[in-house]
């Protein structure tokens, strides 16, 4: 839980807020997510992405962040975070194989979970592109490598997760999300290779 200031952090079991249970219940194939601020969903993927890892053999979760800055503090204070709070044992069980600043590998299974700000080789099973509108907005070059590299690197059989606030009237978020909620709208079922769409107000936030 963050405290008001720094130092004040509580540091409690994860339970999902009520924006987050909403997400879990409807969560498709491909997805995106139009949110307001601070509603928790990088740290709830992050831990379903661990939750993936740690069990599924031969998998690769990652989680695309705006910036160097924004990765280093996803992987350090998400991923990484909830594994050194699993219970010894069964980090004994699930022991690392690989331990570097981007990235965990389980020696148990070969599976792995990385955070940067690009991704383009081979297959992503588990793919969360965080703060995209941001992306589109401040590196657009960055948002198309995204589009064309990281997105097709996700089987249909997998689950790709893109989330933002509104960055403005423009851009691939803004018209992903535009297709998103025109496919809404139609009511018709989506196949795996259609975006469901996800609205969390600031309403949706308790506090």
């Amino acid at each position: 839980i963050k405290g008001d200031k720094p130092g004040d952090d509580l540091v409690i079991p994860f339970k999902p807020n009520r924006a987050q249970r909403r997400f879990m219940k409807r969560m498709h194939h491909r997805n995106v997510i139009l949110k307001a601020r601070q509603l928790g969903f990088t740290t709830l993927i992050a831990i379903i992405w661990l939750d993936h890892a740690l069990w599924v053999a031969n998998s690769r979760c990652g989680i695309i962040a705006q910036d160097k800055d924004a990765a280093e503090i996803i992987f350090r204070d998400k991923v990484k975070f909830a594994y050194e709070n699993l219970p010894e044992l069964f980090r004994m069980w699930a022991p690392l194989a690989k331990d570097s600043a981007s990235e965990l590998m389980f020696a148990h299974n070969n599976s792995s979970v990385r955070v940067a700000t690009s991704m383009r080789s081979g297959t992503l099973h588990r793919l969360h592109v965080s703060e995209f509108g941001k992306i589109c907005a401040k590196y657009p070059d960055k948002a198309k490598e995204v589009m064309t590299g990281s997105i097709p690197a996700v089987p249909t059989s997998g689950v790709l997760v893109v989330e933002s606030t509104a960055e403005g009237a423009e851009g691939e978020f803004f018209d992903m999300t535009q297709r998103a909620i025109a496919q809404d709208d139609q009511g018709a079922p989506l196949n795996p290779k259609d975006y469901r769409l996800h609205f969390y107000a600031w309403w949706d936030n308790p506090e």
